[in-house]
């Protein structure tokens, strides 16, 4: 197909079967020949910046791949919390570790959302558990009576 280049951007419309259309005549333009399937010197100018963009945020998520991720929890599978709970999530060979923060537990999964959910559903079995009864140690009570401020029971 034969299009036409000149030095003004506007006069060159990308087709979407990577084919070129002038849109308006003018004498300066010089004629070319853009082959389907074959990218024009214009139109890899226009993608580096995309590409490196790409690489940029390609290397980040690889550097940050083992590192650990806190998030803020707001709900629980049935509850909602009354301050969100800060959850630390790992990667680990086997898969992902989401754990609490403020206590001593912890949800493990193929990938981070499978985690964060088991940790929710131990955090809520753990709630109904010690809701209960009063005969707990003074470890458990604490963790009674902070997830009882914690969660809306409604």
């Amino acid at each position: 197909m034969i299009g036409t280049a000149t030095n003004s951007a506007t006069d060159i419309t990308f087709l979407s079967d990577r084919k070129y259309k002038h849109k308006e005549a003018d004498t300066t333009s010089t004629p070319v020949i853009a082959e389907e399937g074959v990218a024009t010197s214009i139109e890899l100018e226009k993608l580096i910046p995309h590409i490196a963009t790409y690489i940029e945020q390609y290397n980040s998520v690889e550097s940050k791949k083992n590192e650990a991720t806190i998030i803020k929890l707001n709900m629980l599978e049935t509850k909602r919390l009354r301050n969100p709970l800060d959850v630390i999530i790992e990667e680990d060979d086997e898969g992902f570790i989401a754990r609490a923060v403020d206590f001593s537990l912890f949800g493990c999964g193929d990938d981070r959302i499978e985690a964060i959910d088991a940790l929710k559903f131990e955090i809520e079995s753990l709630y109904f558990d010690l809701i209960e009864d009063d005969n707990f140690t003074e470890e458990w009570l604490s963790i009674k009576n902070f997830l009882k401020e914690l969660i809306i029971d409604s």
